[in-house]
């Protein structure tokens, strides 16, 4: 992808790194590029590509600029361990001189610790801003970054509660999201989900679909948290919106979830031809 960065577009996305020579720009400058390719195949697809390489106006725009700040961050994660980090009157700088200090594990823990929340938030933000790029939900891309309704990083703390959520909070609890996405599928319909996925996806949500996506967000954000009452609460609140407005949400009325919702097990009547007697 066709994508230029700069020392300063560098500095703006990891200010630790900042330092008058462009020493540190230099060392990184092609894992940076690396990560671009990255980001356009795994990330934005042929779609998403297009309005960076040649969009204009506003949106085209922060997007790119996104792009950017993710790339920076990104490449740095991944160097900077390897690299000479060291303190300088404003920070971290990754430079070889013998007049400064060698940066402590601890604040060189910290500062991972800040660029990879950094890292996930930025890579939201991409996500939620290709929702607007035409033909992007459509794209293998969608589906790996947006598996389920609970797609966007700062969810952990809008709808699970975690106050000042890491990386790893994340990361720890993808299973339990992939768990409660599956409940839902099974009781609300796949054919559902998947309409809710494409026009989330697509910024198409209807005012309708808009109240059942908040209530699944906020079931998942209740598994996450392990609030059981909260859990409850959110699914019943969720069946019962469906339930209660069909004319409005005929895909779950005419899908396997609404079926499978009022099941009635067999009766076993006399008068029937497969009666069966117990004795």
């Amino acid at each position: 992808m066709k994508l230029e960065i700069t020392k300063e577009d560098f500095e703006a996305a990891v200010p630790a790194a900042r330092e008058p020579k462009g020493q540190i720009f230099e060392v990184m400058i092609d894992s940076i590029n690396a990560k671009v390719d990255e980001i356009g195949f795994y990330i934005l697809g042929d779609p998403g590509t297009e309005v960076v390489e040649n969009g204009e106006g506003y949106a085209a725009d922060c997007l790119r600029h996104k792009v950017k700040r993710l790339a920076c961050v990104s490449a740095f994660l991944e160097q900077m361990r390897g690299l000479d980090l060291v303190l300088t009157a404003t920070g971290f700088g990754v430079v070889s001189t013998n007049d400064t200090a060698p940066a402590s594990k601890m604040r060189v823990d910290s500062l991972e610790g800040e660029l990879r929340k950094r890292e996930m938030i930025i890579r939201s933000d991409i996500v939620a801003a290709l929702f607007s790029v035409e033909g992007w939900s459509d794209t293998e891309q969608r589906r790996h970054n947006v598996e389920t309704l609970f797609y966007y990083f700062n969810l952990l703390r809008l709808s699970a509660g975690i106050t000042n959520p890491k990386p790893e909070d994340w990361d720890v609890n993808v299973p339990v999201m992939l768990e409660a996405n599956s409940h839902l599928r099974k009781h609300i319909g796949n054919a559902y989900m998947d309409e809710l996925l494409a026009q989330l996806t697509s910024h198409k949500l209807t005012e309708e679909n808009l109240q059942v996506v908040v209530l699944c967000q906020k079931y998942i954000g209740a598994c996450v948290a392990q609030n059981q009452r909260l859990k409850s609460e959110m699914y019943m609140r969720l069946i019962n919106l469906l339930e209660n407005n069909l004319d409005k949400y005929s895909t779950y009325a005419n899908g396997e979830g609404y079926k499978l919702n009022h099941f009635k097990p067999y009766e076993n009547h006399a008068n029937d031809s497969a009666f069966h007697f117990v004795g």
